[in-house]
């Protein structure tokens, strides 16, 4: 059944109204997938640095790779914000190391002049 010189004209407002998408190509697409997986990798990465540091004790390092992971990702999964929670605490409980600032001369002095 033909349509109509209204039915037509409809139809085709309705497509004027829809915005041209940029064609993507399978060369686009590949690129998009692997810059995907880059970040997925980044991720589960950084996730992975952060249980290691906390099996070390080292909660303070541990505590920076998930705020790095949760940066990347947009966020922590619950499990993770939980265990955030955890590695805090036991940081905060956790006494520093004693041997104050490392980037203070250990003369004492500025400049770094030697001892004598």
């Amino acid at each position: 059944m033909p349509i109509s010189w209204s039915q037509r004209s409809a139809r085709v407002a309705r497509l004027r109204a829809v915005p041209n998408l940029p064609h993507e190509s399978s060369d686009d697409r590949g690129e998009s997938t692997a810059r995907d997986a880059r970040h997925q990798e980044v991720i589960e990465a950084s996730f992975d640095r952060a249980e290691a540091y906390e099996r070390l004790g080292d909660f303070e390092h541990a505590l920076e790779w998930l705020d790095r992971a949760a940066a990347v990702s947009g966020g922590l999964p619950a499990a993770y914000r939980a265990q955030r929670a955890r590695w805090a605490r036991a940081a905060a409980l956790r006494p520093r190391a004693a041997g104050g600032d490392r980037n203070k001369p250990l003369s004492g002095r500025e400049g770094g002049a030697a001892c004598q």
